[in-house]
């Protein structure tokens, strides 16, 4: 379970820290991820200081993730910004607003989906790492185990940075249907 934890903690760090990078690396970064946020139904009025509560948040997660035994408060943090995340994601689905997914930066593929997907994922992995950090769990004692979690972090992180790249290596362009598919009239 030690090593489980690591894993969650060191995936759920790097993702949290690469979208706050992602949004901070400039100021055309920074506006682009506001304008995304005011495409999802943020107030304009409300779109800056959405914007910086939202990068603070990301950073205050990895933080929180580092510190102490078991990253609780870091998991705690991560529930609620990717509830919100969530939240935000399917309202803008709902209201089939074409807006693009600024997590990790300037992104040009449009809300689906596979952002649900992510979030959800993400979701339940912070939901065990709470659990398990509150749980009091032990921290890892070999190092390769250590060297494993750390691995297994970094390729599970990546695949949730790359979400919008790797789906569309799988998409090929076809309208969705959202009932069932009927065959020819005969």
């Amino acid at each position: 379970m030690a090593y489980a934890l690591l894993a969650v903690r060191l995936l759920v760090g790097i993702v949290f820290a690469v979208s706050a990078a992602g949004k901070l690396r400039g100021a055309a970064a920074f506006r682009g991820f506001e304008d995304s946020a005011r495409a999802m139904g943020v107030p304009a009025r409300l779109g800056r200081p959405v914007a910086v509560a939202v990068v603070a948040g990301e950073c205050a997660a990895v933080v929180l993730l580092a510190l102490g035994p078991g990253g609780a408060p870091g998991f705690a943090l991560t529930l609620l910004l990717l509830a919100a995340f969530t939240a935000g994601i399917l309202r803008t689905l709902r209201r089939g607003t074409k807006a693009s997914c600024s997590c990790f930066g300037a992104s040009t593929v449009p809300i689906g989906r596979r952002h649900v997907v992510r979030n959800t994922v993400l979701l339940a992995l912070c939901a065990f790492g709470l659990a398990a950090g509150l749980a009091g769990t032990p921290a890892p004692d070999q190092a390769a185990g250590v060297l494993i979690a750390a691995f297994a972090a970094l390729v599970g992180a990546l695949l949730v940075i790359f979400t919008d790249e790797l789906g569309s290596l799988f998409d090929d362009g076809a309208p969705r249907t959202t009932g069932r598919v009927r065959g020819p009239a005969r």
